[in-house]
């Protein structure tokens, strides 16, 4: 009789751990299904970049004219900055955050449709064809390593506990970054060539407005980790802002390239000094900290 006590007392114990089990795995499915379906449409993306690739590389990539040069590019480079806005968080929630993740994935996917549409259009406007073929380029390899990005995701599911995922979860969100700053770079150097400078001083002008944003985005370091970081992009911008005046006099062919370097530093600049002001103790350095990012320089 004992015996059989026992047993129905253990039962309600027993039930609930399954309870937990069957719940942990809906949860991984719903994360599952949910990262699958971006999946799919950046893989979509990256065929489309194929096919217009090889319409370049044979020269018969037809040429939008509904739209002009200018306003393509800066579709593009919207397009691109959002992405890059979105790595860390997505960093994040696949490492520790399952419910945010299928809403950042599918948040994410949702920019490579008008990043490829803007891409091709913009290879098609431009005369050279090394020019065509860079833009195209650097599309496939930021959507490539998007694609790398979410299927560590996937693998992470947002489990704290999938330590063995998280290394390959901080390669793909470096790779994204490099990707980003890479068409950010070449998209700068062709609008200060063609004189279309507002782009860079919009982009510099919008981590400027960052800075004053409520919520940071997830910290994955120290405070000492961002100081060091912003040390290093402070320098980086003064020596290229050095290098400018120079240039100004010796090279001024070369002044595009400069701004826009500079342009990358600041915006990097900008969301490390968030990235500490979020890590920063006691709470009113973090709050004054976005205020000592040199916004007066621009």
């Amino acid at each position: 009789m004992l015996d059989s006590s026992t047993h129905l007392l253990e039962q309600p114990v027993l039930l609930a751990g399954h309870s937990r089990t069957v719940s942990d795995l809906n949860q991984d499915l719903v994360t599952f299904e949910r990262v699958t379906t971006p999946i799919d449409a950046i893989n979509k993306c990256i065929r489309d970049i194929e096919q217009a690739s090889l319409a370049a590389v044979g020269q018969s990539l037809p040429s939008r004219d509904d739209i002009s040069l200018e306003a393509l590019q800066e579709q593009l480079t919207s397009a691109v900055q959002e992405i890059g806005h979105l790595i860390d968080p997505i960093s994040t929630a696949a490492r520790g955050e399952a419910a945010q993740l299928g809403h950042k994935v599918t948040q994410l996917a949702s920019y490579f449709e008008p990043l490829i549409v803007a891409s091709v259009g913009l290879a098609s406007k431009l005369t050279d064809h090394q020019q065509q073929m860079n833009i195209l380029d650097q599309t496939k390899t930021l959507s490539e390593s998007a694609l790398q990005m979410l299927y560590a995701a996937k693998e992470g599911g947002g489990n704290p506990k999938a330590a063995h995922t998280h290394d390959a979860i901080a390669e793909a969100a470096q790779l994204m970054k490099e990707a980003v700053d890479d068409i950010m770079v070449t998209l700068n150097e062709a609008a200060s060539e063609g004189g279309m400078v507002g782009g860079m001083v919009e982009s510099i002008a919008e981590a400027i407005g960052r800075l004053d944003e409520g919520t940071p985005p997830e910290p994955d370091g120290s405070f000492v980790d961002y100081q060091t970081t912003m040390v290093k992009f402070s320098k980086a911008i003064a020596i290229t802002a050095q290098e400018m005046m120079t240039k100004s006099v010796t090279c001024p062919e070369e002044l595009g390239g400069l701004a826009s370097q500079v342009t990358v530093d600041y915006s990097q600049l900008a969301h490390q000094g968030r990235l500490a002001a979020s890590t920063a103790e006691p709470e009113e350095v973090g709050t004054d900290l976005p205020y000592h990012v040199p916004t007066h320089s621009f």
